[in-house]
């Protein structure tokens, strides 16, 4: 009689034993551990892979590339500009190289253009390296613009906007009406045919040809070049203000001089003048100014930063004490004696520094407010797009 294979295990009728109850808890209690680990491992996965993405996708762009007084400018908005300054001069660039390519550098005639078009280009190209960073200071500019601006109640409306829009393509909602061309029988008139002004649907479909292109840059979007036109505009309009500001009188001094080629003239001239020559005489003698030799040397009234007078010779000016005459001042124009016999503080300035003084205004408000202003760089080169 066949022996029946006796199998080792428990007896499905007999309680475990303390032992074997231990051993199977303690078996449980390590496969819990085992897999609480995994699944730990698996969140802390999780977590960090969140954490990366939510770091390059979400709080990446907004990571501030600078602050200007506490307002921050997002990587998001300076790699949008980056890559828009990027493609602009890149199609500037192509432009000037297919204006080029139309002219022979073998011909005299033709050389003079297709080298001046050479120049342009290499300047494109030295733009396109320094957009980067140039890119930076236009947005901290911006930021400054904006924040002046909006202290001084200056905005820009979207009819302002839209106009302008419409002038950088060349489209006149109300266009001039032509000038009659003038009857005369002396003459021999060539017909021509007037330009005809662009329709607004010419512009429609400019403009909207235009934006459809920008799709070439990566996130830029029509509201993008409107916000670049924007700050334009906003620009152009303190830039009105600030020169509105310029006082049209500042101090001036009234001054007169002896121009000569030579140190040596120059001396023998200030050794008469201080021997108690007359200045008006000695300038008719020696002065080889045209201007001013039979005016007895008289420059007029000068302003600092007057125009059409040395610098070197109005800071000099600028020192002196009414009837005081200064050492030779030497300038482009040779050597010069200076005096002066009146000062006023506030003498109305020329046409021209004027305009001059309204051009700078801009700058020169620019340069103080960056120096005022609470400006953080936290740019580097890892922002830059590569895209």
């Amino acid at each position: 009689m066949a022996k029946t294979k006796r199998v080792r295990g428990r007896d499905p009728g007999k309680a475990l034993t303390k032992k074997q109850v231990a051993r199977r808890q303690r078996v449980a209690r390590q496969q819990r551990t085992v897999w609480l680990s995994v699944a730990g491992v698996a969140a802390l996965i999780l977590i960090v892979l969140t954490i990366g993405v939510v770091r390059e996708f979400v709080l990446g762009p907004r990571q501030p590339v600078a602050t200007v007084n506490g307002q921050e400018i997002s990587k998001a908005e300076y790699q949008k500009r980056v890559r828009y300054m990027q493609w602009y001069l890149q199609r500037v660039e192509q432009s000037l190289l297919l204006q080029q390519a139309g002219y022979d550098p073998s011909d005299e005639s033709q050389q003079f253009l297709y080298e001046y078009i050479g120049s342009q280009i290499e300047q494109v190209e030295q733009q396109r390296l320094s957009a980067p960073t140039q890119v930076l200071e236009d947005l901290i500019d911006k930021e400054l613009v904006y924040q002046e601006a909006e202290r001084r109640g200056l905005a820009i409306s979207d009819e302002e906007l839209q106009l302008a829009i419409e002038r950088q393509f060349g489209y006149d909602r109300n266009p001039p009406e032509p000038t009659p061309m003038p009857i005369t029988t002396t003459a021999v008139l060539t017909p021509t045919t007037p330009i005809a002004p662009m329709t607004r649907e010419e512009f429609d479909e400019g403009y909207n040809e235009f934006i459809s292109t920008l799709s070439a840059v990566k996130g830029f979007s029509e509201r993008d070049f409107q916000d670049v036109v924007r700050q334009a505009l906003l620009r152009e309009k303190l830039n009105e203000a600030l020169a509105a500001e310029v006082p049209t009188a500042d101090e001036h001094v009234h001054a007169y001089h002896i121009l000569v080629e030579d140190e040596e003239t120059a001396d023998e001239v200030l050794e008469r003048l201080n021997a108690g020559e007359s200045f008006a005489d000695l300038a008719a003698e020696y002065s080889q100014d045209e201007d001013t030799v039979d005016k007895g040397g008289e420059l007029g009234w000068l302003a600092r930063g007057q125009q059409g007078v040395s610098t070197d010779l109005v800071d000099v000016a600028f020192a002196l004490q009414p009837g005081e005459i200064a050492e030779v001042v030497e300038t482009y124009q040779g050597y010069h004696i200076l005096t002066i016999d009146e000062r006023r503080a506030d003498y109305p300035l020329d046409e021209g520094t004027l305009e001059l003084r309204q051009v700078q205004a801009f700058g020169d408000w620019l340069a103080e407010a960056k120096q005022a202003a609470d400006i953080q760089r936290t740019w580097s080169m890892e922002d830059v797009p590569t895209d």
